[in-house]
Parts: structure tokens; C-alpha cells; sequence
């Protein structure tokens, strides 16, 4: 598979499924906040930018013949861990490659306007690999670019085989996208991040790993 060529693919369905939901840039170029932009959201519609890359994904994949697109009829049964947001709908995509993992764009609120809030999953049931925005605040807000970036890497993570989530079962979780990776409630006695991912890219974790091959 060419990243390449597949993001180049998804950049076209979303001059399509994101015509209505145009980019912003960073609000705070100086890093400028004001203490009420931390309790509002004064446009929350904007977010559903989110909801049209995934959809542009969803295009994309389908289109070139990878994956099958199923639309989840209880989206809350979908995961292994309940993510922190309500989800109430999702699409899962399911590689034609019998090997490889689902994956799983799931849509939550921004005060109560559906499709602002993107969670992204792997595997089945899913692990949750992302939740974009991570706050819907003003005060948090960047601009678009970002939030469509780490959309992209956990998709692209996924569909190509580089990533990988632990959980430890005690509300621990690692999620790697390529080199990159993250962890939460990860404590100072618990093993070293890097050792626990190259064990379970070795297949010998002694935690829940969720991993696969690439979807080609």
C-alpha cells in the first residue's frame, strides 16, 4: 500500500464530504487565553469537519476496494472499554483482508450538537485509539489542522499496520501510531512503555494487545 497515494485519495473525497465544513486556524496565534473561553464552546458546529474527514476516509477505503463499510446499529456494544464521550453512532470498517483490524470512527456531542466529536477505534470489540477534540473548549481550541492530523495518523496507523494498543485490564492503555505513541494511567512501577510495545509487536505481551497486519 502507498500512504501516499491513500491520503492523496482521502484528500479528494474530502473536497467533497467537507465542502460545508470549512478549516480554521489557530485562534490564539500568541497564545493568548481568556479564562471564559475555558467554560464554552461558542461554535460547536464547526467540529463536524471531523465527522466529514472521517467520511472522506470511509470513501476512500471503500473505493479502492479495502474495506466494507458497515453502519453499527448499537454503537455503545462497539467497544472493549466504554470511551469517556457518549458515542451514538458509528461506522466500522471492515478490511477485506481477513487478517487485518476494523476500524472504527465512532461521533459524540459538543453541547449536545451531534457529529462534532470524533472517536476513533481498532479491532473488534474496538479499543478506543483517539478521541478528537480531546476538549471542546474555546480555551483548547488551535484550530482545525491539528485535530485533522491526529484523525489522520490514527486512520492511516491503522490501515497500515503500525499500531498498536495495550491495555492492562486495570485502566492502563498504551496506544502507538508509527513511532509515536501515548499512555494513560501508566504508572511509575509498571514496566517501560518501549518494552511493553516491542513485546507485544513480538506477540508475547503478557497484557490485551490490539494490533494487525496492513489492510493490503
Amino acid at each position: 500500500m502507498d500512504p501516499a497515494g491513500l491520503c492523496q485519495a482521502v484528500d479528494e473525497a474530502f473536497a467533497v464530504t467537507g465542502a460545508d465544513t470549512p478549516p480554521w486556524p489557530d485562534p490564539h496565534p500568541g497564545g493568548d487565553v481568556h479564562d471564559e473561553e475555558y467554560s464554552r464552546c461558542l461554535e460547536p458546529g464547526k467540529y463536524r469537519i471531523l465527522a466529514a474527514r472521517a467520511e472522506a476516509w470511509t470513501r476512500a477505503l471503500s473505493g479502492l476496494g479495502l474495506a466494507e463499510v458497515e453502519t453499527v446499529a448499537d454503537p455503545r456494544a462497539l467497544w472493549r472499554r466504554a470511551p469517556d464521550v457518549g458515542v451514538s453512532g458509528a461506522v466500522r470498517l471492515r478490511p477485506v483482508r481477513a487478517a487485518a483490524v476494523p476500524l472504527v470512527f465512532g461521533f459524540s456531542a459538543i453541547d449536545d450538537v451531534p457529529r462534532t466529536v470524533l472517536v476513533l477505534g481498532a479491532g473488534e470489540p474496538a479499543a478506543t485509539m483517539g478521541v478528537v477534540p480531546d476538549c471542546g473548549c474555546d480555551a483548547c481550541d488551535d484550530g482545525s489542522a491539528g485535530l485533522l492530523e491526529v484523525a489522520d495518523d490514527i486512520a492511516l496507523a491503522v490501515v497500515t499496520g503500525t499500531f498498536v494498543h495495550v491495555d492492562d485490564g486495570r485502566g492502563g492503555e498504551i496506544v502507538a501510531t508509527g513511532d509515536s505513541w501515548s499512555a494513560s494511567n501508566w504508572g511509575t512501577s509498571a514496566p517501560p512503555v518501549e518494552k511493553v510495545l516491542a513485546e507485544a509487536r513480538a506477540g508475547r505481551s503478557p497484557y490485551r494487545v490490539v494490533s494487525g497486519p496492513a489492510w493490503d
